[in-house]
């Protein structure tokens, strides 16, 4: 699905574009026929006060750098695909009776007013019909997307001042059924939660067979968790940040008796058992916040008609990177949560970053891959 789609050029495929407060992260891949290989991936940190709250915050610095960014890269073409996620996008899931594709264009037009809380003309407005909504129904689902013209407009202009070509617009949550989502899983009979845990918002899409079925944005991510952990260590929220990554943290039960053992005087060098209490404390409060606004969407999808049980989480974004998290989220949710592999869609390695390290980036890369696979 996507958002303002424009005319769609020869060339060079479209290149997957997510932009946080944190970072610009980019995917182009190339291929076809069902096998794609990775063909170029880019990463930089963004200066802060570009975005805000998931929006264009600065113009001019947004546009200077994406054009740096650009610079620095090898991406073919200059086509991009955005990825939105704020308070200004809505995506609503309702069941119409079975017209024609122009009957039901009519009909979602006189609806969406009753559901999307905006003003109809000063939104973009798209659907995709997902199917019956039970065997032998006669009503479809339709999942209606709407954002803000002015918001997407914002984007867009920025883009288009850095010397790139906006293709379309689509909602960052509903990309990662294209990346993070397992093919084996489109048949399962129970729902998938992917959660895309970003620098300021976490994104949480819930599929069912294939097809997302409630989405939503939960403000705070990874930033967030740097936050708690800052407070609760004194600690200055760049050095929380870099806790994050200490591959000596561990969350969860077994997390204490770790910093037990760890507190030899031969073995430790600098590791300091009482900041990491702090640093574990503060990232457990934070997780436990996450888990019960997950819980929350959980619920809300278990009331909506033909839900199934949610069998599985997949975690991805910047968060996916904090040791333990996914592991910890599962034991809080009680359902098996396991990081995403975004990558697996894929068939080879092309790209300008070796597989090692690949490994290692892959969660952060969920988004700007799903959306590079709406063009692919």
């Amino acid at each position: 699905m996507v958002l303002g789609r424009f005319s769609t050029p020869f060339g060079a495929p479209a290149v997957g574009l997510d932009i946080d407060r944190g970072a610009i992260k980019a995917v182009q891949v190339g291929g076809s026929g069902g096998s794609y290989s990775l063909q170029h991936v880019g990463y930089r940190k963004l200066q802060p006060g570009a975005i805000a709250d998931g929006e264009v915050a600065d113009h001019d610095l947004l546009a200077y750098e994406l054009r740096e960014f650009w610079s620095s890269h090898s991406f073919k073409g200059k086509t991009v695909y955005l990825g939105v996620a704020n308070q200004k996008v809505v995506v609503r899931l309702l069941d119409f009776p079975r017209m024609s594709p122009e009957d039901l264009k009519g009909a979602i037009n006189f609806e969406a007013q009753d559901h999307i809380p905006m003003p109809i003309d000063e939104a973009i407005l798209d659907y995709v019909v997902l199917g019956p909504q039970d065997e032998g129904s006669d009503l479809d689902r339709i999942l209606i997307v709407a954002a803000q013209k002015e918001m997407i407009s914002r984007y867009s202009s920025a883009v288009r001042t850095a010397g790139l070509r906006a293709e379309g617009v689509d909602v960052k949550a509903l990309s990662l059924v294209r990346s993070t989502l397992p093919n084996s899983l489109f048949d399962d009979e129970g729902a998938i939660l992917l959660l895309d845990i970003g620098t300021e918002i976490t994104n949480l899409v819930v599929a069912q067979g294939g097809s997302p079925t409630l989405t939503r944005f939960i403000p705070g991510g990874s930033g967030f968790l740097a936050q708690a952990v800052a407070e609760a260590a004194d600690l200055p929220e760049e050095e929380a940040e870099r806790q994050l990554m200490n591959p000596r943290l561990k969350i969860g039960p077994e997390s204490s008796e770790e910093d037990e053992e760890a507190e030899g005087p031969e073995e430790n060098g600098d590791f300091d058992p009482a900041l990491m209490y702090d640093v574990r404390r503060g990232l457990e409060d934070a997780a436990q916040t996450l888990a019960e606004d997950v819980q929350r969407s959980i619920e809300y999808h278990y009331s909506q008609p033909s839900s199934r049980e949610v069998t599985q989480v997949f975690v991805s974004g910047e968060g996916a990177l904090v040791g333990g998290l996914d592991a910890y989220l599962g034991d809080l949710l009680g359902v098996e949560t396991r990081r995403g592999t975004p990558l697996q869609k894929l068939g080879g390695n092309r790209s300008n970053v070796p597989d090692e390290q690949l490994r290692v980036m892959e969660p952060v890369l969920a988004v700007a891959l799903g959306l590079a696979l709406e063009e692919a």
